[in-house]
């Protein structure tokens, strides 16, 4: 009996102790996968420095952009005012001109039909006196001289205006340029916003989920560890219930020694009383050592915010209509919506409602959106660019008749016009 009670005893102590074990491993599991993505938030964190730092020199560029697209707006106003100024002294100096053209015109008519050269030495000669000849001679000097000085007033005024014209076309020519820089700087400023965007979005990401998996592995190893300490107060019950039945059978074997002097006796009473039969009932500790399994936390799920769109009413397809709604809406740089456009983001616009497609935000991506045509086969409905392909910096609607519709330039609204159609370089047939 006494071999019993220790055989049971040991038997509910190994019980405890294979049924913890496992529960132990899976904690220092847990332990580890949660310092790898300590170790890996740690990385993130240092990579997040670094991109910070990259976005504020991206935000810096952007920011310089900026400012030279203010500049060059600023310079093409200027540019613009000054062009509208030497037109208008072309225009009172052609008046001059044609005036004194005419007047030059009437001396030579004079001249031809009376013969002024000899009236002005009859003039001379007719004289009375030395006095009247000298006054005489000093009166067609002057009239010699003021003809002479006309002329060449005529002269200079003519290569005023000549002059006048080439400084015009050099300021249009300015404009032009620093119009198609600022088609460009605004491709530029898209690309670098959509790569700054792109880049905080997956930083954010990857950090969210490093740390939605750090907070499972938390909550599973809190779990492995309340099952691991339930188990702990399990061996200790065990082996606290092992103690009481080695002593038991230590007294069993003590109170066995001293009796055997009366085994004869013993036996005989044993004898007698073998009629009536004696039960021992033994209890021993059942120990439940396996719980049952809590299944793991699910991780917590990151939701990405959803940027939605300007709504948009369904598409039409009439883009010559849907453009002339917005007649007297502002022109603004890298403006997109009805609060402001300028000549891409117009189109943009137009062609999105019209039909529910994208063009691009600026006219180089514009140039690919179809097929290109020439100027002179245009269709209502079609693109007119300005510029040599791949350096456009100006797009505008065309509705025929010789007439376009376009956001045309700082100060101005968007508007129907005709103004050097013939100077634009290529059409596009946008396809739908």
């Amino acid at each position: 009996m006494k071999k019993k009670l220790v055989a049971i005893a040991l038997a509910g102590t190994i019980l405890a102790t294979s049924v913890v074990t496992p529960f132990t491993a899976q904690a220092d599991e847990i332990l580890t996968k949660i310092q790898q993505q300590e170790t890996k938030i740690s990385e993130l964190d240092s990579k997040q420095t670094s991109a910070e730092e990259n976005l504020s020199a991206i935000t810096a560029e952007i920011d310089a952009a900026e400012n030279r697209a203010e500049t060059l707006l600023a310079n093409r106003v200027k540019t613009q005012d000054e062009i509208v100024a030497l037109q208008e002294e072309i225009a009172d100096l052609q008046v001059v001109i044609a005036q004194r053209e005419e007047q030059l015109d009437e001396q030579a008519r004079s001249v031809q039909v009376n013969g002024s050269n000899q009236n002005y030495l009859k003039f001379v000669v007719s004289s009375e006196s030395f006095t009247d000849l000298v006054s005489r001679i000093d009166v067609v000097s002057k009239m010699v001289s003021a003809n002479k000085d006309l002329v060449e007033q005529q002269v200079a005024d003519q290569k005023a205006v000549e002059d006048k014209k080439n400084k015009t076309e050099d300021n249009l020519n300015k404009i032009n340029a620093m119009a198609m820089e600022l088609e460009q700087l605004k491709g530029n400023l898209q690309v670098k916003r959509i790569e700054q965007e792109s880049a905080v979005a997956a930083l954010a990401a990857e950090k969210a989920t490093a740390e939605s998996d750090r907070q499972a592995f938390l909550a599973q190893k809190e779990e492995a560890d309340q099952r691991a300490a339930a188990e702990a107060a399990a061996i200790a019950a065990a082996e606290a219930a092992t103690t009481t039945v080695a002593a038991t059978a230590a007294e069993a074997t003590s109170q066995e020694s001293a009796s055997s002097v009366d085994i004869a006796a013993s036996s005989a009473v044993a004898s007698s009383e073998a009629a009536a039969p004696a039960q021992t009932a033994v209890s021993t500790p059942v120990v439940n050592a396996t719980p049952a399994e809590t299944p793991a936390p699910a991780a917590p799920v990151v939701s990405t915010p959803v940027v939605t769109a300007p709504a948009l009413s369904a598409p039409t397809g009439d883009v010559i209509s849907i453009a002339a709604q917005y007649i007297g809406v502002p022109y603004v740089w890298g403006g997109k919506t009805p609060s402001g456009f300028d000549c891409s983001g117009f189109t943009a616009y137009v062609f999105r409602e019209a039909y529910g497609i994208e063009i691009g935000g600026y006219t180089v991506p514009q140039e690919n959106s179809g097929t290109q045509i020439a100027v002179s086969a245009a269709q209502p409905g079609d693109l007119i660019f300005w510029g040599s392909r791949g350096a456009t910096y100006h797009v505008a609607i065309y509705v025929g008749g010789g007439q376009y519709i376009h956001a045309p330039a700082p100060g101005q609204t968007v508007t129907y016009s005709s103004y050097n159609l013939s100077g634009a370089a290529f059409a596009v047939r946008v396809a739908r």
